[in-house]
């Protein structure tokens, strides 16, 4: 049984209930991966599951069912792992278990690397999938609702500025993008099985390749071989993605400063509380 201090009483009581798990399950914390969700590797006598709890819903509420229909879809067209269970309360979620290595443990050089994300990306964004459309300006004033107006004055000017690029968006640069595509989201073998969809949606492919080169942290040299990379998968001028990507940019980092400074207040407000209690 799963030791009582990693997971609630609630949570536990669900996971007893399930018949996959009727004949005992244990639970073994996972390698964090992401800033705010916990992961653990769920084990039965006959299988093994990816569990991920939903802590970043304190951050931004997300669409869970929704979010679980799209991964299936996109597990039917062999790019994600297999969705089982979303919880009644839709705070955690458990995946069939693959093993794979991620390009982000992977001794692959730096230029491979780009060229299997941009490979992912063009598949990606060439899947026929119905998701909804990311609304970035409700997203910047939902995460500013939540900061001290005073201190963060600068970025909801900087928000009313770019919310007119992000209107601007051309139906076709609209596609089905992931939008947090990190190293260690793509696997490193044959498989085309891509990692945690939270935030996939309709949106801008060159905001998808932005996200990219934000979040894995490119270099220059490594932006280009990515850049290139997929104007020739999509058979699109290198200055055209090159001029699009870097006009994205600016709005995946206002995107991920906001996010962070909503998802470190939550959690200092959560110190306070718990030395409150505990004092």
């Amino acid at each position: 049984m799963p030791h009582r201090h990693q997971l609630n009483s609630v949570v536990l009581a669900e996971l007893t209930s399930l018949a996959l798990c009727r004949d005992g399950f244990s639970v073994k914390p996972v390698l964090k991966a992401g800033a705010v969700n916990t992961s653990y590797c769920l084990t039965t006598p006959s299988s093994r599951f990816f569990m991920k709890m939903f802590e970043s819903d304190r951050v931004n509420q997300l669409d869970r069912q929704q979010l679980f229909d799209i991964q299936k879809a996109v597990w039917q067209k062999g790019m994600a792992c297999e969705p089982v269970y979303l919880s009644t309360a839709a705070n955690f979620q458990l995946d069939a278990w693959v093993q794979s290595h991620t390009l982000e443990n992977s001794t692959l050089r730096e230029d491979v690397k780009a060229h299997q994300v941009a490979d992912a990306l063009h598949r990606i964004h060439s899947l026929d999938i119905e998701g909804h459309r990311l609304n970035l300006p409700a997203q910047w004033a939902g995460y500013i609702s939540q900061l001290p107006q005073q201190q963060y004055w600068k970025e909801r000017e900087e928000a009313r500025e770019l919310a007119s690029i992000w209107s601007a968006t051309p139906a076709y640069d609209l596609v089905f993008c992931h939008n947090d595509l990190s190293f260690q989201h793509v696997t490193a073998d044959q498989s085309n099985v891509i990692f945690d969809w939270e935030y996939c949606a309709l949106s801008n492919r060159y905001f998808d390749l932005a996200a990219c080169i934000e979040v894995n942290n490119l270099n220059y040299d490594v932006q280009t071989c990515l850049l290139t990379r997929y104007a020739q998968r999509t058979q699109l001028p290198f200055s055209l993605v090159l001029q699009k990507t870097t006009e994205m940019l600016p709005l995946v980092n206002l995107t991920s400063r906001l996010w962070y400074a909503v998802a470190e207040k939550i959690s200092a407000s959560q110190c306070h509380t718990v030395d409150k209690i505990s004092g």
